[in-house]
């Protein structure tokens, strides 16, 4: 089965909706504690293609796929700035000056610099976070909360955590479903937002839209009572004995790739803590 999210409209292909959802929680578990440990650029670049590979196994809608390509260069982009504006390393190549200097006096203001080094340490640290983003996106799309939730209560986490966090998992698209809703019924009421340039243009449009917010979130909290309540009279316990139906059986193949992120992990973090 695969993971139905009507605002990406998404399938996974049946390879990918059939891999035991326990490896594909160590896989992003994996991803992440390399991506802490390597330090090296080609390093880091190859563990962000391995992290996107899986992807071509979604089936996705071309506002999707621009979706997931607009998060990826705006994480890229933003971290890239960020460091090379604030980078306090040594040496520094100044690219462009963003704002220049000025004496007051008694006092300078150094001004704002686009630095080489940072934009470079940037670089590297946003394939960190894209890698990551991307390997926990696919596991996502390509799982039922259903299976993602046997998954984790087989690699004992307790069943309260898995049922909430599954349930967190399943309110996003809905919220986002719901804030399309939103948005819709406004423009046919005549609403049209205006991005006017200066501070309270600005301003005006920010309000504007986090008014939007507040039907979806009473919505969401009128759903969270109502899974409350039917969990509650169904007699849910986190700490009863359960069962899951299909139960997960591992091939294989599944075994022997699991074994060697395993390895891989446990390698590479030796040659971390060993080596200088």
């Amino acid at each position: 089965m695969s993971a139905s999210l009507s605002w990406t409209e998404s399938t996974s292909r049946d390879w990918l909706a059939e891999v035991d959802p326990r490896l594909k929680i160590a896989w992003v578990a994996a991803l992440s504690l390399l991506s802490v440990l390597i330090d090296s650029t080609a390093a880091l670049a190859m563990l962000f293609a391995l992290a996107a590979l899986p992807l071509a196994g979604l089936r996705l809608g071309w506002r999707a796929w621009l979706a997931i390509g607009g998060v990826v260069l705006t994480m890229a982009w933003s971290t890239l700035a960020s460091q090379a504006i604030f980078y306090t390393g040594e040496p520094r190549t100044a690219l462009f000056t963003i704002v220049p200097s000025i004496d007051f006096g008694i006092w300078q203001f150094p001004g704002v610099r686009f630095y080489l080094e940072g934009a470079q340490y940037g670089l590297v640290q946003s394939l960190r976070f894209m890698g990551l983003s991307l390997a926990g996106l696919t596991v996502c799309l390509s799982t039922s909360p259903e299976r993602l939730l046997v998954g984790l209560v087989r690699l004992r986490v307790p069943m309260g955590v898995s049922f909430m966090a599954m349930t967190a998992m399943r309110f996003l698209p809905t919220m986002l479903d719901e804030w399309a809703t939103v948005r819709r019924a406004r423009r046919l009421r005549g609403y049209r937002p205006r991005r006017r340039f200066g501070p309270a243009g600005w301003y005006q449009f920010s309000r504007d839209e986090l008014q939007l917010l507040l039907p979806i979130l009473a919505a969401a909290v009128r759903r969270a009572t109502a899974l409350a309540t039917a969990a509650s009279s169904r007699g849910f316990s986190p700490t009863a004995e359960r069962t899951f139906y299909p139960e997960l059986r591992m091939r294989l193949a599944e075994g022997l790739v699991l074994g060697l992120l395993v390895a891989a992990s446990v390698l590479v973090s030796l040659a971390k803590l060993l080596l200088p």
